[in-house]
């Protein structure tokens, strides 16, 4: 019995086996440096809005309702941009890491948020770092304990974030993946354009 990996797997060597190591490598890297780049700008945006809001408590609370749109909108993009992709599995790969990234980057600027405006909402005051490893130890469902929400507010955030967390996983692994799926099927089909070509 094959998995859904060791399809994709298969599907992605059969797609490249006409190419030399050089321009399997040149793909692999481009995509890397783009991943890299995506997760850059991420934290770029953690960085710029401000987590101790002092007078303004309306602004940390705009750029997380901001950041959710724009994920909303970035999720759209990436499959579109499968579909469109000369190697799906490739790009869907890199979708996942920079949606899961964007995903980890809204609680993380949550908890930070939390933590600025009451430092007693988790056993220690957050920074940005540290509010994106609590981040990832709830999705990961790790728990070390060296990190745990102290209020009832934080609690109900990191339970909401548990979740989703269920849901994200299962979601956006199917969605990404069948966006690939559809993307080699359609490529299989006679008849149909190629990437990048008009209908």
């Amino acid at each position: 019995m094959t998995t859904p990996t060791s399809d994709a797997v298969s599907e992605l060597a059969a797609a490249t086996a006409g190419l030399t190591v050089w321009q399997k490598t040149k793909i692999v890297f481009v995509s890397v440096c783009r991943t890299l780049l995506g997760i850059l700008f991420i934290a770029a945006i953690l960085v710029l809005v401000p987590a101790r809001p002092h007078l303004n408590v309306w602004v940390p609370i705009v750029a997380i309702a901001l950041m959710i749109g724009v994920y909303i909108w970035y999720f759209r993009l990436q499959i579109r941009r499968i579909h469109k992709a000369n190697y799906p599995q490739v790009q869907a790969a890199e979708a996942l890491i920079l949606v899961a990234t964007m995903f980890l980057a809204i609680f993380a600027m949550t908890y930070d948020i939390m933590s600025g405006t009451d430092p007693g909402s988790f056993t220690e005051d957050l920074d940005r770092f540290s509010a994106f490893y609590f981040a990832v130890t709830v999705l990961a469902t790790v728990g070390f304990g060296d990190i745990t929400p102290v209020t009832t507010a934080a609690r109900s955030v990191a339970m909401l974030q548990m979740a989703i967390d269920i849901a994200f996983i299962a979601v956006a692994v199917k969605i990404v993946g069948g966006a690939a799926t559809k993307a080699l099927a359609q490529r299989q089909t006679p008849g149909e354009p190629g990437p990048g070509k008009d209908k």
